[in-house]
């Protein structure tokens, strides 16, 4: 099993996402972080997490290491930018799991790509 990974970046519709991922069989589980976070917030846990699933951990648009364009930043823009990840980095689907503003955006996605969710976990969630 792959140690957490390094920061890596890819483009998505004119916009630079920062994501983490780990692991490499497995279900997906995809981690969002809360306001003025990053994906640096599930370092302490990505490696565990990894033994049993694959892990997409993103820094949202205007966050962390990504773009901070002047953009539309509503959760259903980040859903769908999530959703955008998701499908370049070829996954149909993941388990969601939402922190803070993280789960606000968790149940968006749930909402407008239910068919893309597996599980939805929210921890402590806003939005």
């Amino acid at each position: 099993m792959p140690a957490s990974s390094e920061l890596q970046t890819i483009e998505l519709h004119g916009t630079q996402v920062a994501y983490r991922t780990a692991g490499d069989d497995g279900p997906v589980l995809l981690l969002i972080h809360g306001m003025a976070g990053s994906s640096d917030t599930w370092l302490r846990c990505i490696d565990d997490l990894a033994r049993t699933h694959r892990v997409v951990a993103p820094d949202l648009v205007g966050h962390g290491a990504s773009d901070k364009p002047r953009a539309d930043y509503s959760l259903g823009a980040q859903a769908s930018t999530l959703r955008d990840l998701l499908v370049a980095l070829g996954h149909d689907g993941a388990t969601v799991v939402g922190q803070s503003l993280g789960g606000g955006i968790a149940m968006q996605f749930a909402y407008q790509y239910p068919e893309r969710v597996e599980r939805l976990v929210l921890v402590s969630a806003g939005g």
